[in-house]
C-alpha cells in the first residue's frame, strides 16, 4: 500500500471579488476539517492516494466543493472560489488581513502599543529594530529610520500626508501618540505608494475604526511621571446610536503638563512641556460604501533649552570642553517655559469616501486641509511680547485610489492592482526675521502599482510620475545674502533691479519613481523578499530657500535655490520566521543616493568651520549642496518563547553612511544599537490577570564613523541603559482596568547621544518613573 504522504497547499476566495475568505470552513474527505486563517489559506498533510473531495465554505457562502487526486508524496495547489448568499457578506473575523509588504515593515499595535501610552509620538517606535531619535533642544525627538529622517521620511495618518515646517531639528510631528490604534514603520523606499517625501521609508499612523454596531465604548489613560515631572490625561469615547445604526462617531483628547526633566547632576533648563489636544470623527455606512469626515487639533507650548545660546566662538569650544554647561546654577527643573520657547497648533480636517462595487473593485477618495501655525520666541527685552519668527502653511490635498477586482488567472495565480491620482496646493505664508520665505507650491501625481499573487510566489512591480511647481518670493536683503554667501547664481531668478524690494524664484521638477518586488514563501512559517526600488525627491523649500538661523534651530542656514533633485537606488532583502516559540525578521539594506542634498557645515580655506556673528550671538555657518551618498546596513529582532510564561528577545540596528563625492562621512547618523528584553508572565491572582514583568536593556555604541570639522567635537562615548516594566489587569464590573508601573535608565547613567542636538551642551535626563492607569468601557470590536 502506498504511504499517505501527499499535501494541499490551498486558499478559499470570494467568486467576485477575489477577496480571501477567512474563517472559512474547509472538509477535507469524509472526515478531517479544518478552517481558513486570515489570508483565506489552509494546508492539509499526511494524505493518502486516491481520489480525494475538497468543500470549503462559511455561514454567508454557499459551499462549493472539488474533487482531486493525491498522489504519493505531491504536493497539490487549489484554489476554491464560494459564492456569497444573498449577496451580503457578514463579517465573522474581521477584515482580510493585507498584501504583505515587499518591505522591511514592522507594526506597533495591540498591547505593544498599549505599553508605550504617554510616550510621543516617536519615542513609540523607538524600540523598532532600524529606528533611532534625532532628539532637540525642547527634549522632543523626530524619528530616524535607516538613517534617514525629517524630509526624507514621510509621516501618515490614515492615509493622510503630514505636512508641516519639517526642516528644523527641533520640529517634532504635530501628531497626538494617543489618536494612534497601530504605528507601523516601513523601513525603506517606499516612494511608489506613498510620493518622493518617502524616499527613506515611511510611519503610517492608523486611528481606531468606528464601531459598527450599536453600542457605547471608550478608555481612559492616566500616566504620571517623576522625571520631567508632570502627567498625560488622554480619553476616547465612540459609539453607535441604536435609533441609527447606521452612524457612527468618536470624540477624543488628551492633556500634557510636564516639567523640565532632570540629569544625574542638574536640571535641563526651561525644557517643560505644556500640550492639548482634541479630535472628532463622524462615519455613515452603507452595504457598499462608506463615509468619514474627522478633525483634530494639536497645540503645545514647548521651551527651549537656555544653554543653546552661542555668545562667541571661544565660548562654544569651552563648553565642549566642560562636563557641565555655562550657567548651569541657574537651571531650574520647573513647569514654566519662558524665552526661548515655541507655540504649535496644527489643525487637520479630513473626508474619507470608500465605494465598492463588488464587480469592478473599490474606489476611495481622501480630501485633506492641514493648516500649520508656528510661533518661535527668542531671548528679548521683558517689554517685546511677539514672536520673532512666525509661519504659517496651509495644504489642501485630494486623493483618488482605484482597486479593482482582482484578475484571476488560474487555480495558482491571479493579480492585483492598485491605481491612483494625487493632487496637492500649498501655501506658506512668513512673518519675521530672515529664515523662510513666502511661496505657494502645486503638485500632482499619478501611480500604478500591480502584483502577480501565487500559492507560495508573489512579483510586485510599481511606477510614479510626481510634477511639482514652486514659486517663492524672496526679499531683497535676503536674495543678496544668497548671493554674496555663493549659494545663488545672480541671475538665477532673473534680473533683480535697483527698484525691486522683492524677486520670484520659481521652480518646476518633473520625478519617476519605481520598484520591483518578489516574496517567496519557503513554508507557512518561512518567508524571504527583496526589494528594488528608485525614487526622485524634489528640494524641499527650507533646501531652496534657507535663509537665517531660529531658536529651535542655532545655526546660521542657508539653501541652494538652485539645487538638483536627489535621485536614490535602493536594494533590500528580508527574511521572516513565524512560529508558536519563535519569530525572528533580518534584513540588509543598501541605498545610493545622486546629487544627496546634504546640510552641513561650511568650511573656509583651511578647512575649518565658518562662524557668523550676528547681533543675536555667534552661529556655526551651515549651507545645502549636492553631494553623492551612500547608505548600508542591517538591523532585524528575534523572540523566542522557552515556556508559555517567558519570551526572550533580542534587536540590532546597523547603519554606516557615506558622502562619496568628499570620502567623508556623513553627520548625524544613528551609531551601532542593541536591545535584549527578557519578559516573565506569572499566573493570575483572584481577580488580577495578565501579569507582565519584563528587563529590558540597550547599549548604544560610540559612533566611530565621523567627520570631526563637520561634527565640531568627538562624538559621545556609548552607554548603557536599563528599563523594566510592571504591569498587570482586572476587570471591574465588566471593564478592563489596566496598571503598569515603568522605569527608564534605572541605573542613572550619565551620557549623551550623539544623533541629539543637546549633546554639544547637556547631558540626557537621568532616571524615570512613569504609572500608568488605564480603563477600557463598554462595547469594544
Amino acid at each position: 500500500m502506498a504511504a499517505c504522504t501527499g499535501s494541499i497547499d490551498g486558499h478559499v476566495i470570494d467568486d467576485t471579488s477575489h477577496e480571501p475568505v477567512n474563517g472559512a470552513s474547509v472538509t477535507v474527505g469524509a472526515t478531517a476539517e479544518i478552517e481558513t486563517d486570515d489570508k483565506g489559506h489552509f494546508f492539509v498533510s499526511g494524505l493518502c492516494p486516491g481520489e480525494l473531495t475538497i468543500t470549503a465554505g462559511r455561514i454567508d457562502y454557499i459551499a462549493a466543493s472539488k474533487t482531486l487526486t493525491i498522489r504519493a508524496g505531491a504536493l497539490v495547489s487549489l484554489e476554491i472560489e464560494v459564492h456569497v448568499i444573498n449577496n451580503e457578506v457578514i463579517e465573522v473575523k474581521g477584515h482580510a488581513a493585507p498584501p504583505t509588504s515587499m518591505r522591511s515593515t514592522a507594526a506597533v499595535t495591540g498591547e505593544a502599543l498599549e505599553h508605550t501610552r504617554g510616550k510621543a509620538l516617536s519615542e513609540a517606535i523607538a524600540d523598532v529594530p532600524g529606528v533611532a531619535l534625532l532628539r532637540s533642544g525642547t527634549g522632543m525627538a523626530k524619528p530616524i529610520v535607516r538613517g534617514q529622517f525629517g524630509r526624507r521620511l514621510l509621516m501618515l495618518v490614515d492615509g493622510m500626508r503630514h505636512r508641516a515646517q519639517e526642516w528644523g531639528l527641533d520640529h517634532a510631528p504635530e501628531i497626538d501618540p494617543f489618536t494612534a490604534d497601530k504605528i507601523e514603520v516601513v523601513r525603506g523606499a517606499a516612494g511608489v505608494q506613498y510620493g518622493p517625501d518617502a524616499i527613506g521609508g515611511a510611519v503610517l499612523v492608523s486611528t481606531p475604526r468606528l464601531l459598527t454596531t450599536p453600542g457605547l465604548g471608550g478608555e481612559v489613560h492616566m500616566i504620571g511621571f517623576n522625571n520631567g515631572l508632570g502627567a498625560v490625561v488622554a480619553a476616547r469615547l465612540r459609539g453607535v446610536p441604536t435609533a441609527a445604526p447606521k452612524f457612527a462617531w468618536i470624540l477624543e483628547g488628551s492633556a500634557k503638563r510636564l516639567a523640565s526633566a532632570n540629569t544625574p547632576d542638574y536640571p535641563i533648563n526651561n525644557t517643560g512641556v505644556n500640550e492639548w489636544n482634541v479630535g472628532a470623527t463622524a462615519g455613515y455606512r452603507q452595504a457598499h460604501s462608506t463615509y468619514e469626515l474627522s478633525y483634530r487639533h494639536y497645540q503645545a507650548k514647548l521651551g527651549i533649552c537656555s544653554c543653546l545660546r552661542i555668545d562667541t566662538i571661544d565660548d562654544f569650544y569651552a563648553q565642549l570642553a566642560q562636563n557641565r554647561p555655562s550657567g548651569v546654577d541657574q537651571f531650574e527643573s520647573d513647569f514654566s517655559v519662558e524665552r526661548p520657547y515655541q507655540e504649535v497648533g496644527h489643525d487637520t480636517a479630513m473626508l474619507h469616501a470608500h465605494w465598492d462595487s463588488g464587480r469592478f473593485g473599490t474606489l476611495t477618495l481622501m480630501y485633506a486641509y492641514q493648516h500649520n501655525l508656528r510661533r518661535e520666541y527668542e531671548q528679548a527685552r521683558k517689554a517685546t511680547t511677539d514672536a520673532q519668527f512666525n509661519f504659517r502653511l496651509q495644504t489642501h490635498e485630494l486623493d483618488l485610489t482605484l482597486e479593482p477586482k482582482p484578475i484571476h488567472l488560474d487555480d495558482h495565480w491571479h493579480i492585483r492592482s492598485s491605481y491612483g491620482l494625487a493632487g496637492v496646493a500649498q501655501v506658506h505664508a512668513y512673518n519675521g526675521l530672515p529664515l523662510i520665505p513666502d511661496y505657494d507650491a502645486f503638485s500632482g501625481s499619478v501611480f500604478a502599482i500591480a502584483r502577480l499573487i501565487g500559492h507560495d510566489v508573489e512579483f510586485e512591480a510599481g511606477a510614479r510620475y510626481d510634477g511639482l511647481a514652486r514659486s517663492a518670493t524672496i526679499e531683497r536683503q535676503d536674495f543678496l545674502r544668497l548671493v554674496r554667501s555663493g549659494q545663488l547664481d545672480s541671475d538665477a531668478c532673473g534680473t533683480l533691479t535697483d527698484s525691486q524690494a522683492q524677486i520670484d524664484c520659481k521652480s518646476r521638477y518633473h520625478t519617476v519613481s519605481a520598484s520591483l518586488g518578489a516574496l517567496r514563501r519557503l513554508s507557512d512559517a518561512w518567508d524571504v523578499k527583496l526589494d528594488l526600488s528608485t525614487a526622485t525627491r524634489p528640494p524641499n523649500p527650507d533646501e531652496q530657500y534657507l535663509n537665517g538661523t531660529s531658536p529651535t534651530f542655532p545655526v546660521l542656514g542657508y539653501g541652494k535655490p538652485n539645487i538638483k533633485a536627489e535621485t536614490t537606488y535602493s536594494a533590500s532583502a528580508t527574511t521572516s520566521y513565524h512560529h508558536e516559540k519563535f519569530t525572528g525578521e533580518a534584513s540588509a539594506f543598501v541605498n545610493r543616493i545622486s546629487d544627496y542634498m546634504y546640510f552641513a557645515p561650511a568650511f573656509d580655506a583651511d578647512g575649518k568651520p565658518i562662524f557668523d556673528v550676528l547681533i543675536r550671538g555667534s552661529f556655526p555657518r551651515f549651507v545645502t549642496r549636492s553631494v553623492n551618498a551612500l547608505f548600508y546596513g542591517a538591523d532585524g529582532g528575534l523572540e523566542w518563547r522557552p515556556h508559555a510564561a517567558a519570551t526572550l528577545g533580542a534587536q540590532a540596528s546597523l547603519v554606516r553612511a557615506r558622502n562619496t563625492t568628499d570620502d567623508t562621512f556623513l553627520v548625524f547618523v544613528p551609531a551601532d544599537r542593541y536591545r535584549a528584553t527578557a519578559t516573565y508572565r506569572p499566573p493570575a491572582w483572584r481577580s488580577w490577570h495578565n501579569h507582565n514583568i519584563t528587563v529590558a536593556g540597550t547599549y548604544v555604541a560610540q559612533q566611530t564613523r565621523y567627520d570631526l570639522a563637520a561634527d565640531f567635537a568627538k562624538p559621545p562615548a556609548g552607554y548603557f541603559l536599563l528599563g523594566a516594566e510592571l504591569s498587570t489587569e482586572t476587570t471591574v464590573k465588566n471593564n478592563a482596568v489596566k496598571l503598569a508601573l515603568s522605569g527608564s535608565n534605572l541605573l542613572g547613567a550619565r551620557y549623551r547621544d550623539y544623533t541629539s542636538l543637546l549633546r554639544y551642551f547637556v547631558d540626557q535626563p537621568t532616571w524615570q518613573l512613569a504609572l500608568r492607569l488605564s480603563i477600557h468601557f463598554g462595547k469594544s470590536e
